[in-house]
């Protein structure tokens, strides 16, 4: 069979990818290489011509890193859908705007965003240059080399299999299937893109994600230099250079857990900022582990204790976000995680990542520990470093118990493989079963963060100070408990643990104040700790206040009894459109919803009442409903908040009538409908039993709401009038039926509170307009300006457009065409006839106009340019019945109603605000150490 040559396809581009991925390739392991006999050369000279061969290895490889962002960032800009992750992510109507986000958004580009930060943070160590750049870029090319793997897309033939090495962004879509859509030459102007999932179109999905992975790149710095210490053996001066390495991956990596928790607390439809899924927790854990690090780094430094213990944190921290990275990506979370990565078939390669790191880091680990310094002396039990210890095992019990948690999928799938009948063990209500926990260790790090603020290194002058020491923590225990009872006066503790949790917060907060106040304003470098413990103190607090006093305002148990379950009762309430619904001292209406684009804006007005039911506040918010990118379902609902000092208010739809929700259940509530014809005269009555059926009179310009969004050669419209005897209430509705060209489109309209949806029977066209073949046509020749009568019609010429536009037209290229405007008078109504006159391959062709209100069908049949007259074939449609035949079904589910959720968050910007004081600590010391050592 002969080759087929495909037509459009930008196939350079793919080939200067390929050879990009294997530059990076060669040139990381080439780095590391060179870094490594940099490392192990006893002469300088030897040593520093290895380190520069590794340097511009190093920058080799960074260029195609970068060269590889740029190159898909271009394909994906300019839509070159023969690539598979192009198509994959990529859509026509995607905004400009989220060009970026869907890079990152599948699997291919989040490990290119990762490797791209770690280029950028090696070329910066190489720039700061210091003693252990041999041993740390070794590690980073090591890094670099192992994750290039990932998006090397080499197929190998093992026997009847393949072995697959990676996935690369740059694969030709034609090569992942087989479809009969390939065997045609030009089918990339058959194909769009699939675009990118629009629950992630949004802002945060710009900015999270980069920001997360420079935190998850980040941990390497720290994880590097702990090898290197091992690796020269050398364990105090690294100790040094890694503090702000560290001190700066803690406040990136949680400023990025923070904005993936403002992401899902402002911009989706989780009802909070914390759930407790696998996923955020697979960033949290490494968080705390670092966390912990810091803290025993800054004994080691002062007091030469837990040396040992800073190396097992930093090498554990880069291990969990490997792991973290095989749990979110091989597809074991998929069913217990709302965003894992869906399964790319490379589990056996994160497998070999991960046990190659667990291995690179302890094995010398373990071979150097006895050589590691660690004093013979037991820490004293008044000194800082004993309860900054105690509180870093607290954390890492933390994480340990999270971990553990977290891994039950893992768990599972390794029992399956001895047990395939093993049903597996699911934690049922996660929410409870990590706040059961995780609230004593937030209780004990509270305290013991406090505590150790004022203790000194070493116990020094314990003696003389015990008893300063004792006053003040009396102080801030008695300001705690204080503040600890105003509080219960704003919230409800709910039970006595989270009273103690949040005294615990308050004395954190306290403490940490005081410290600030006293020394921070002294020394710089320990305002910032200070900053952090007062920050992480305010979080609890917010937490509680937040997290167990959230109460609804959706809820209405009175009026939905039996229509949502006992849980659903306390958070969740029905509205119906234009009708007011009184909960929880609010008045809540529908007002109305806009289709812009893909998402569905309503408009919800809440209404705060007094004791004597007059409002107090009002305002309105706008959550949404995002449909999927081909609009046969909703994808995703969006919420809108209104915010507070003290408090927030969250709403959010969070459930739709199902003809609203997809097209499907749309078109299978439509086939159950029976409409049941009737025979109606204009301004007659039938009785329907409880309702009074009127129709007014046919009216030619349909006025329905559907029939105005679409071009019709003409139509119809009859308006309804439902009178129901048992409310006294009467109800209108305007069915309408549209003609375009050979096409019928029928547009009928319900009334919801009837349960009833009437229709125009198509049969009706016949009746209200002539066939063709049928009109009697009877041909006009005039000059511009002039006028004929055609029974008690005029008919005037009054202009031509040469731009004629109509519906029953399509203009094709070499094209001839000329409309004219003809002026319809008829009893009083004036209306414009604008036939079209079209040469089209020197054949001529005329394009009817209907004038409604006359009955006229106008053709523009002939021009005479020597004469400067023209030929129009004018025909009255006599067709005027005076009654109609109506579809009328019954029992139809309502579409006008949305299930609300609307939650009041008090307190909340005390969580918003103490995770920012402690990522903005943590960043500042960095800061501070890396100015320092520069200076």
């Amino acid at each position: 069979m002969q080759e087929i040559k495909y037509v459009g396809e930008h196939l350079w581009l793919g080939q200067l990818g390929h050879f990009c991925v294997i530059l990076a390739f060669v040139t990381a392991i080439s780095s590391m290489v060179a870094y490594i006999f940099s490392s192990r050369s006893t002469e300088k000279s030897n040593s520093k011509t290895w380190k520069s061969l590794g340097q511009w290895g190093f920058f080799t490889h960074s260029l195609s890193i970068f060269s590889l962002m740029g190159l898909l960032l271009y394909a994906m800009y300019h839509h070159m859908y023969e690539y598979s992750y192009v198509f994959d992510h990529v859509s026509p109507d995607l905004p400009l705007k989220y060009i970026l986000s869907a890079f990152w958004e599948g699997q291919e580009g989040s490990f290119l965003l990762w490797m791209v930060w770690h280029a950028i943070l090696g070329l910066v160590i190489i720039k700061r240059s210091d003693l252990f750049e041999p041993q740390v870029m070794a590690i980073f090319a090591f890094a670099q080399a192992i994750l290039m793997t990932m998006v090397l897309g080499i197929h190998i033939p093992f026997g009847d299999d393949t072995i697959k090495i990676g996935s690369s962004p740059f694969t030709l879509l034609r090569y992942m299937n087989d479809a009969p859509i390939f065997l045609n030459a030009d089918y990339l102007s058959l194909i769009k893109g699939r675009g990118m999932n629009p629950l992630l179109q949004n802002y945060w999905m710009t900015i999270h994600p980069p920001t997360l992975f420079l935190g998850f790149a980040s941990t390497l710095v720290p994880f590097a230099y702990a090898i290197a210490g091992l690796w020269k053996n050398d364990h105090t001066s690294w100790l040094k250079f890694s503090l702000p390495w560290a001190l700066f991956s803690g406040g990136i990596l949680g400023t990025g857990i923070l904005m993936g928790s403002l992401w899902a607390y402002v911009a989706l439809s989780f009802g909070g900022y914390w759930a407790w899924d696998p996923v955020e927790n697979a960033s949290l854990v490494p968080w705390m582990t670092l966390v912990a690090g810091i803290h025993v780094h800054m004994v080691s430094r002062n007091t030469g204790f837990a040396t040992r213990s800073v190396y097992f944190f930093y090498l554990i921290t880069f291990i969990l976000i490997l792991y973290s990275t095989f749990l979110t990506r091989s597809g074991v979370l998929g069913d217990t995680s709302a965003h894992a990565f869906t399964e790319m078939g490379l589990e056996w390669q994160l497998i070999i990542l991960l046990t190659s790191f667990v291995l690179l880091g302890f094995l010398p680990w373990i071979l150097r520990f006895r050589q590691i310094p660690h004093p013979a002396k037991e820490e004293h039990i008044a000194s800082r470093e004993f309860w900054m210890y105690i509180g870093t095992m607290v954390i890492v019990f933390g994480a340990f118990l999270i971990t553990a948690s977290t891994s039950l999928p893992v768990y599972n799938k390794i029992m399956t493989w001895f047990n395939p009948a093993w049903e597996g063990r699911v934690i049922q209500n996660v929410i409870d079963h990590y706040n059961k926990y995780q609230l004593w260790i937030a209780v004990f790090v509270c305290l013991l963060s406090g505590l150790s603020l004022f203790l000194r290194y070493s116990a020094a002058n314990w003696a003389g100070y015990r008893t300063t020491f004792l006053q003040r923590m009396a102080i801030h225990s008695v300001l705690a408990g204080i503040l600890t009872g105003l509080t219960a006066l704003w919230i409800d503790f709910v039970s006595w643990q989270f009273v103690i949790l949040g005294f615990s917060g308050l004395f954190g907060m306290t403490t940490g104040l005081d410290y600030l106040m006293t020394k921070g304003m002294k020394d710089p470098s320990l305002a910032w700790s200070s900053l952090s413990h007062l920050g992480f103190g305010m979080m609890i607090l917010g937490t509680i206040t937040s997290g167990l006093n959230q109460s609804a305002i959706s809820s209405n148990p009175f009026v939905f009894q039996g229509i949502f379950s006992e849980e659903d009762l306390k958070k969740y309430v029905q509205l119906i459109k234009g009708k007011p619904l009184l909960s929880q001292g609010h008045l809540i209406t529908y007002q109305s919803d806009t289709l812009v684009g893909r998402e569905r804006i309503y408009s919800i007005q809440f209404q705060k009442l007094k004791e004597d039911l007059q409002v107090e506040d009002e305002w309105t918010l706008h959550p949404t409903a995002l449909y999927s990118n081909d609009y046969s379902k909703i994808a995703a609902f969006n919420p809108d908040t209104r915010h507070h000092i003290d408090r927030d208010i969250f709403t959010c739809v969070v459930g739709l009538p199902p003809s609203v929700e997809s097209m499907e259940k749309a078109k299978k509530i439509e086939d159950t409908l029976r409409f049941r014809p009737i025979d109606i005269s204009f301004n007659d009555t039938i009785d329907l039993g409880d309702y009074i059926l009127k129709a007014g009179d046919v009216n030619f310009k349909p006025g329905n709401a559907e029939y105005l969004k679409n071009a019709h050669d003409a139509g119809l419209s009859v308006t309804l009038s439902l009178y129901d005897k048992k409310r006294d209430t009467t109800y209108q509705c305007q069915p309408a039926l549209g003609i375009q060209g050979a096409l019928l489109y029928n547009y009928p309209e319900g009334i919801e509170d009837a349960g009833m949806k009437f229709k125009i029977l198509e049969d009706n066209v016949e009746t209200f307009f002539t066939p063709e073949e049928q009109l009697d046509y009877q041909e006009f020749t005039l000059k511009d300006g002039e006028s004929f009568k055609l029974g008690q019609t005029t008919v005037r010429l009054v202009g031509f457009n040469r731009s004629p536009v109509s519906p029953a037209y399509t203009p094709a290229q070499g094209d001839i065409a000329v409309g004219a405007r003809l002026e319809v008078q008829n009893q009083g109504s004036v209306e414009l006839a604008e036939p079209i006159y079209v040469i089209r391959d020197n054949q001529p062709m005329s394009i009817k106009s209907y004038t409604a209100s006359s009955g006229l069908h106008v053709r523009f049949a002939n021009i005479d340019p020597k004469s400067e007259t023209f030929t129009f074939r004018v025909a009255a449609d006599l067709s005027r019945p005076q009654k109609m035949t109506i579809g009328w079904a019954t029992g139809v589910p309502r579409s006008d109603y949305v299930i609300l959720q609307a939650t009041i968050f008090p307190g909340i910007n005390l969580f918003w605000a103490g995770s920012i004081l402690m990522m903005a600590g943590l960043l500042g010391a960095a800061s501070f150490r890396f100015l320092k050592r520069k200076a």
